[in-house]
């Protein structure tokens, strides 16, 4: 990776301030000299605003080396940003939204937006894409998606083709364990925690997008593998037609959910690089 410098800094947007973030300036300009899009990061769950494992740190600075600036932001309620009293989280994120264009724009001029963020920041940029014209982009990342009809039978397969959970089934066969005493605990699902978009969202957030010419990545690990397994199932279910190119999608079940391995976080910041590199040419025509 670059070790070119990077300038960032600590702002305060909003009605009093409210909303705490920092921007990563780009390091340089288009070669052509037309503007680059800035990524606006959405927080991680009620994570701060440099994203599991500083994530959202590492993509801002390496994005920033290849022209783009972008804004890591603390959403009302998370992080350094106090909430909004009495409304509804969809309607607080709206508000938010609203000033951080209005921050973007009273300093740089009109500017057009990549919406992204992990779990939650993925069901936030979702949700905000479609009513923005300026959002030309998504990096979605572990976004929801909706099982199709082919699901069930993959997952099938998956879970008796991975020799992963073959071995552990042998350990757990052949060696011996004490009973465990008696819990009484229950099992969270952390899906039933995510204020997800419906599929209509989905679909609206995915068309926008194409009629805008824009692009999407749609990046799962294993976390994602209880509701998608497959390649193509996101735009299969985001209503895309097959002659759309615009949506990228990227399956990587050996990958924890946060990216806890140095490993796996430079292969996202490579991938997140090469697919953002497509906003410095021209839209093909079509």
């Amino acid at each position: 990776m670059s070790h070119a410098p990077v300038t960032e800094e600590y702002v305060q947007i909003g009605e009093g301030g409210r909303l705490s973030g920092i921007l990563t300036l780009p390091n340089s300009a288009p070669s052509d000299r037309r503007p680059l899009p800035w990524f606006v990061f959405f927080n991680a769950g009620l994570l701060h605003r440099i994203g599991p494992n500083r994530l959202y740190v590492r993509l801002a600075r390496e994005l920033s080396r290849d022209g783009f600036g972008s804004l890591r932001i603390d959403m009302a309620g998370k992080g350094d940003s106090p909430a909004r009293p009495g409304l509804h989280p969809n309607r607080s994120a709206e508000e938010d939204y609203k000033e951080i264009l209005c921050a973007l724009e009273s300093r740089f001029g009109r500017v057009s937006v990549v919406l992204g963020g992990l779990c939650a920041g993925a069901d936030d940029a979702v949700r905000l894409a479609p009513n923005d014209s300026r959002a030309v982009g998504m990096l979605l990342l572990d976004p929801i998606c909706f099982p199709d009809s082919g699901f069930a039978a993959r997952a099938a397969a998956l879970k008796y083709a991975r020799a992963a959970n073959y071995a552990n089934w042998l350990k757990r066969r052949f060696t011996h364990h004490p009973p465990r005493p008696e819990r009484n605990e229950t099992k969270v699902d952390p899906l039933i925690y995510r204020n997800s978009p419906t599929l209509d969202e989905l679909r609206s957030a995915f068309a926008s997008i194409g009629d805008r010419r824009g692009r999407v990545l749609s990046v799962f690990t294993e976390y994602a593998l209880r509701y998608y397994n497959q390649p193509g199932q996101m735009a299969r279910m985001a209503g895309l037609k097959v002659t759309d190119t615009f949506c990228t999608e990227v399956l990587w079940p050996e990958t924890e959910h946060i990216y806890p391995l140095d490993l796996h976080r430079r292969r996202l910041i490579d991938l997140a690089r090469t697919w953002a590199d497509g906003f410095t040419r021209p839209c093909a025509t079509t």
